[in-house]
């Protein structure tokens, strides 16, 4: 995750997008590892810096448009649903109106993922 989309992001990028309910956020994500099905669920996000600092939850990406996935390598503005709530790793980024204005500073993954990366450490 590279930050929250402010007011003048949503104006320029999120045309079809939903605005986000009570757990969700709409937030501009980085280049993809592989294509992305359309309500695929991670289970934790944690920061770049220091990956043992995991916060679990469940993540849902949500999308408007007519796309049933997001390709592989492509960046996004896409509505994210936490649950139980938003997580404050997530509140915590800035808004900003477009992609690299922020590092990535937040990954979400499968419990899997997470696992492999923290063993190598």
């Amino acid at each position: 995750m590279e930050s929250r989309a402010n007011e003048a992001g949503l104006e320029r990028w999120g045309n079809g997008l939903p605005l986000p309910g009570p757990s969700e956020e709409a937030l501009f994500l980085s280049f993809n590892y592989a294509d992305l099905p359309a309500g695929k669920q991670f289970d934790c996000c944690y920061p770049r810096d220091d990956e043992t600092k995991v916060v679990w939850t469940t993540i849902t990406q949500q999308r408007a448009a007519a796309r049933d996935h997001i390709p592989h390598g492509w960046k996004t503005l896409t509505i994210l649903r936490f649950d139980p709530e938003i997580p404050s790793i997530s509140q915590d980024l800035p808004e900003t109106a477009g992609w690299h204005e922020q590092p990535i500073t937040v990954h979400i993954s499968s419990k899997d993922t997470w696992k492999a990366r923290t063993s190598e450490q």
